[in-house]
């Protein structure tokens, strides 16, 4: 299916994850960007250097946004 958001963040389905504080950590956001999804991080209470290791992992674990 192609629509603007899949044209707009170049992914293959328009599902965009929600970003919720704590569950959605680098394991789901792969797990959604490697589906075809976009994938994120719920980063709104996380320490920066949290969010960095989170971020780190994410990019290891997918090449996709």
């Amino acid at each position: 299916m192609t629509n603007t958001i899949t044209q707009l963040f170049k992914i293959k389905h328009p599902i965009i994850q929600g970003g919720m504080v704590w569950v959605s950590g680098w394991k789901l956001a792969s797990a959604v960007s490697n589906a075809g999804g976009l994938g994120l991080i719920g980063a709104g209470s996380m320490y920066p250097e949290v969010l960095r290791e989170h971020i780190q992992k994410c990019k290891k674990a997918t090449n996709k946004p």
